[in-house]
């Protein structure tokens, strides 16, 4: 490598959370519990409407939206208009009333509402859930499959947990050290960034050279292509310098190493040094 490091700051002093509580909120397990009383779920008459009914709305405004009938909505999903779905909450099927929409008044009427209700989850049906998921075979109670729910979100919170220390300590790492990037090296692994997004634009039909600022938008969050390009110039310098610092800490010698031989090594050491200083508190 012809980039090299002019001093890197010790990881070791790279400041992160170290003390973490884990625990499972009820909302997460009761979400899942619908996977077994899905196949079972029935719709009835909505009463007094809360969310997550769907309700079918007579509305008047000037606004063009909210000037129609016939209109279905599911109260506190976000699709329709938040502020007038939270202002169904407590009304019933029948009720007219009047709301503000962007300061506009709009005439409500409910003309009809339904609930999907599910039933309370049996051991029958955790066990008929097991037999057709294999990950959840020994699951065959619903404690049983409550537990596994439960068990496997603190997991994926502990990885969360871990790897984000991680990045926290890369990033710490990579702005305190001072790198000196050969041009010739930054400007070839750049080159191969653009190549990889214009091949996945290509298979796309579409050209980095034509898009719009509103494609260069959603595809990149930026406003232009030469945004583009520093971005994928940073990513280059971000790659290299990671590649560099691990190699630093195996004891390579960097000069003689290539960039492909650098990214052979992983990151272990740092995964090793958050296990080490991270605690992981579980709450049942």
């Amino acid at each position: 490598m012809r980039s090299y490091i002019n001093t890197l700051a010790d990881y070791r002093e790279a400041p992160f959370e170290r003390e973490v509580t884990i625990s499972c909120p009820e909302s997460h397990v009761q979400a899942q519990m619908r996977h077994l009383t899905r196949r079972f779920k029935k719709t009835e008459p909505a009463d007094v409407l809360r969310q997550g009914d769907v309700v079918t709305l007579s509305l008047e405004s000037s606004l063009e939206k909210f000037n129609r009938s016939g209109v279905f909505v599911t109260v506190g999903g976000g699709l329709f208009h938040r502020g007038l779905e939270e202002a169904l909450l407590g009304h019933a099927p029948g009720d007219a009333f009047t709301a503000k929409v962007d300061g506009e008044p709009v005439k409500v009427m409910v003309t009809k509402a339904v609930r999907t209700v599910f039933p309370e989850p049996t051991d029958e049906m955790a066990a008929a859930y097991a037999k057709e998921h294999e990950e959840y075979a020994a699951c065959t109670t619903v404690e049983a499959y409550r537990d596994h729910v439960a068990e496997t979100y603190r997991e994926e919170k502990k990885r969360e947990a871990l790897y984000g220390a991680v990045e926290q300590i890369i990033d710490w790492v990579l702005t305190h050290s001072d790198w000196e990037f050969d041009e010739e090296e930054l400007a070839e692994l750049t080159a191969a960034y653009m190549k990889e997004v214009r091949q996945e634009l290509a298979e796309t039909g579409k050209k980095f050279e034509k898009l719009t600022k509103e494609e260069l938008e959603h595809y990149f969050e930026v406003d232009s292509r030469e945004e583009t390009e520093e971005m994928m110039r940073s990513m280059a310098e971000r790659q290299i310098a990671g590649a560099l610092w691990r190699g630093a800490v195996k004891g390579v010698e960097l000069t003689a190493a290539s960039l492909e031989e650098l990214e052979e090594i992983d990151w272990d050491f740092l995964e090793d040094f958050v296990n080490e200083n991270l605690t992981m508190r579980e709450e049942i």
